[in-house]
C-alpha cells in the first residue's frame, strides 16, 4: 500500500508540472527569438525554439550520462529533442546564476557558487555541491580558495568587487583540475574606461585560473590569464573567461572586456601556468563566451552581443535603448579549426535576451544551445581541425 501511494504521489507531481510547462508556454508574453536565415546561408540546420518560461540569465548542464538538466525541474535524456519534467533531484541553486562551474563525470559530480567571500585576506569561500554520478544525494559543502594578492575587503551591498567562479572547470590528464574565476586582486584599481563598463564593474577585473589537486576540496591560485593595464583599450577589464583543452593539448581561454568591446584569447601551452599575452579575436561587442573543442578537433564558441551596432559607433551607450527585454541582441556561434587563431562566425538568432548561453555538443556535430528560457538545436557542417575549410 505504501508502495502504491508513492507511485500515486509521484504520477501526481508528475502531471502538476506537465500543466505548469503548459502554462508557461502559453502564458508568457515574451516573443521566441528570430532564427536568422544567415545560419541556413553558413550551412547550418537550427530546429525550431522552444520556451520553457523557467527564467533569465541562468544556466544549464550535462552529466556524464549526457541528460541536460535546466532550471526549473527539467531535463532532457535525448540531446535537447524533447525536454520534460523530472522530481528525482534539486538542482535549482546550481542553475541559477551564470556565476556557476560544474565538473560532471561518470562517478561523481561536483559544482561550485559564483560569488566568493572573504575568509580573511588571501582566503575566500564558496559554496560548494558534491554528488555520485547519479546526482543523487546532493551534498553541500563550503570550498576554501587561497588567492594569496585577492582583495583585502569583502564586498559591498550590490557592488560587483571581488572574485567570482566562473563557468569551467577543466579535468588536467595528471589529475589536477583547473577552475576559471574573474574579479578583482587588490592591487586592480584602475577605473573602467566608460559609462557602460562604470555600471557594470567598480574597477576593471582580471581573469586567473586556480588548481586543485584534491578533487576540488581546497584550490590555490595557479596563475592570471589576463590583468587590465592603463590604455590596452579595454572596458571592464579581462571576465568572464571561458576554458578549453584543445587537440593539441594547449588550452584556450576566451575573455569578455565589456558590451562594446571585442572578445579576447588567451593560450597556454604548460597547463595553465603561463598564458600567451591577449590579442583580440576579431569577434566583436561581445559577452558571455562559451567554450568547447568538438569531437573532431574543432572548437565552438557560443556568445552574445547584447548592443549590436545600430546607433553611434563613437557614443555606443546609446544602444542601450535598444535593450528593451528581449532586446535586439543576436546570439552567434563561431568556429575555429586552428585552434582559435582564426574564427568562422555565424549570427543564428535575434532578440536573445540576455545573450548568455550555455552549449553542448550532443551528437557529432549537433550543439544544443539554452539561452534564458529557450532552447534549440544547431547542426553544424561536418569539418576537421587543421583543415582550410571551416
Amino acid at each position: 500500500m505504501i508502495r502504491r501511494q508513492h507511485l500515486l504521489a509521484v504520477f501526481a507531481v508528475s502531471i502538476l508540472m506537465l500543466v505548469v510547462l503548459y502554462l508557461r508556454g502559453r502564458e508568457s508574453p515574451i516573443p521566441l527569438p528570430t532564427v536568422l536565415p544567415s545560419a541556413t546561408s553558413a550551412g547550418m540546420t537550427v530546429s525550431p525554439v522552444t520556451a520553457l518560461g523557467n527564467g533569465r540569465w541562468i544556466r544549464s548542464f550535462r552529466t556524464a550520462d549526457g541528460t541536460i538538466y535546466l532550471r526549473g525541474r527539467l531535463h532532457s535524456r535525448d540531446g535537447g529533442q524533447t525536454i520534460e519534467p523530472q522530481t528525482a533531484v534539486d538542482v535549482e541553486d546550481i542553475n541559477a546564476s551564470p556565476e556557476r562551474a560544474i565538473l560532471a563525470r561518470s562517478s561523481f559530480f561536483y559544482a561550485l557558487d559564483g560569488p566568493a567571500e572573504m575568509e580573511r585576506p588571501g582566503v575566500y569561500r564558496v559554496r560548494g555541491w558534491r554528488a555520485a554520478g547519479d546526482l543523487q544525494r546532493l551534498t553541500p559543502e563550503t570550498v576554501r580558495l587561497e588567492v594569496p594578492e585577492g582583495p583585502r575587503r569583502s564586498r559591498q551591498p550590490g557592488e560587483w568587487f571581488g572574485l567570482y567562479v566562473y563557468r569551467t572547470i577543466l579535468e588536467m590528464p595528471d589529475g589536477s583540475w583547473l577552475l576559471t574565476m574573474y574579479g578583482n586582486f587588490d592591487g586592480d584599481t584602475l577605473p573602467p574606461s566608460d559609462r557602460s563598463s562604470q555600471a557594470e564593474v567598480k574597477y576593471m577585473m582580471r581573469s586567473f585560473v586556480l588548481t586543485s589537486h584534491d578533487k576540488g576540496r581546497s584550490w590555490r591560485y595557479l596563475s592570471t590569464i589576463a590583468a587590465p593595464k592603463p590604455g590596452n583599450g579595454v572596458g571592464e577589464g579581462f571576465v568572464e573567461p571561458a576554458l578549453t583543452r584543445l587537440a593539441d593539448g594547449r588550452l584556450l581561454c576566451i575573455l569578455r572586456t565589456g558590451h562594446f568591446y571585442p572578445l579576447y584569447a588567451s593560450w597556454s601551452s604548460d597547463g595553465g601556468k603561463t598564458w600567451t599575452a591577449p590579442v583580440e579575436t576579431g569577434l566583436d561587442r561581445g559577452c558571455d563566451p562559451c567554450l568547447l573543442t568538438l569531437a573532431d578537433g574543432r572548437v565552438a564558441l557560443s556568445w552574445g552581443q547584447r548592443f549590436p551596432v545600430m546607433g553611434s559607433s563613437r557614443q555606443p551607450e546609446k544602444d542601450f535603448s535598444l535593450f528593451k527585454y528581449p532586446g535586439e541582441g543576436f546570439l552567434n556561434v563561431a568556429l575555429s579549426n586552428d585552434g582559435g587563431a582564426t574564427w568562422t562566425n555565424t549570427r543564428i538568432a535575434r532578440r536573445t535576451g540576455s545573450c548568455y548561453s550555455v552549449i553542448f555538443e550532443v551528437e557529432p556535430n549537433v550543439l544544443f544551445f539554452q539561452v534564458d528560457q529557450w532552447v534549440w538545436r544547431v547542426a553544424i557542417k561536418p569539418g576537421k581541425a587543421g583543415t582550410n575549410s571551416i
